[in-house]
């Protein structure tokens, strides 16, 4: 039996899944292996699967989620556990915002924009434009922000305090890290709270239409999914590696507000927005995200 982990944001975990069971049923029939797909809980406190995987010699064929969770990994972990792949396709924008990992670890399949919506019957016409006016006091108790030991927190803070190391503290003082990204737009659109920072596609469960979306003149603090691939699995796991990045795939992400990394094409969601990323390199991601 050949493990297979998920780890993506709970909106997506599950159909993703799906369409990925799906497919090994489809096009694994009759093979000598078996796969195992385990979809990583979203509950607090649940067990980093891929770390203890890699920690007892037992890593998956193959891991497919957030980039974080390899931040808790050590290189050489990394080297023993998981082939180089090096050659998929990645859109070039991307490349050239440096999120081809050149140390060939991982594989980019979609990045995930932060936004900050806002209750649209709370804030006036005077709005925040950049990072660094969230440190003003005057927006204290004003933004909520997931629980901070969930993923788009961790980036989040991670990014504030590589981007303003001096006053940082300012910005974190300043929010209510609380719950799921679900529950901080129905905080946000039932007027509890003036704004919120979750990942694009959970803007769009505003359930009484009160949130917009706020862009931030640096830009977006962004999230890669990727895919690794267990030491010598490359050929067993390489039909569902291509189906990955695909268009059926690719084009379900884009369907999310994600960046399909296969082309780097902003989706039509977002087209409308000015929306570009800020990245700063997988070495600084893995690091300020720990």
């Amino acid at each position: 039996m050949e493990r297979i982990i998920l780890h993506c944001p709970m909106n997506i975990s599950r159909a993703f899944s799906n369409m990925i069971r799906e497919f090994i049923q489809k096009e694994y029939t009759g093979c000598d292996t078996e796969f195992d797909i385990y979809d990583e809980p979203h509950r607090l406190g649940s067990e980093d699967t891929l770390l203890t995987s890699v920690e007892k010699g037992m890593p998956p064929a193959l891991y497919i989620g957030h980039a974080t969770d390899f931040g808790r990994l050590s290189e050489q972990d990394v080297r023993n556990s998981f082939e180089e792949i090096p050659g998929l396709p990645l859109g070039e924008q991307l490349q050239s915002q440096g999120f081809r990992d050149q140390r060939c670890r991982f594989h980019p399949i979609t990045i995930i924009p932060f936004g900050v919506i806002y209750n649209k019957n709370l804030v006036g016409e005077k709005r925040p434009v950049s990072w660094q006016d969230f440190q003003d006091p005057i927006y204290s108790g004003k933004i909520r922000i997931p629980d901070s030991e969930r993923t788009i927190s961790r980036v989040l803070v991670g990014a504030m305090k590589k981007y303003y190391p001096d006053t940082y503290q300012n910005f974190i003082d300043n929010c209510v890290f609380q719950g799921s990204p679900i529950e901080v737009v129905t905080a946000v659109d039932q007027g509890d709270y003036h704004y919120g920072m979750v990942n694009i596609a959970f803007s769009r469960v505003s359930r009484h239409k009160n949130t917009g979306i706020l862009w931030i003149k640096e830009g977006a603090f962004c999230m890669p999914q990727v895919i690794a691939i267990g030491k010598g699995k490359g050929e067993l796991v390489e039909k569902i590696v291509d189906y990955i990045l695909s268009p059926v795939i690719q084009d379900f992400f884009a369907m999310q507000g994600f960046i399909p990394a296969a082309t780097g094409e902003i989706p039509a969601l977002l087209q409308k927005d000015d929306l570009h990323l800020i990245w700063m390199g997988w070495d600084e991601f893995l690091r300020m995200t720990v």
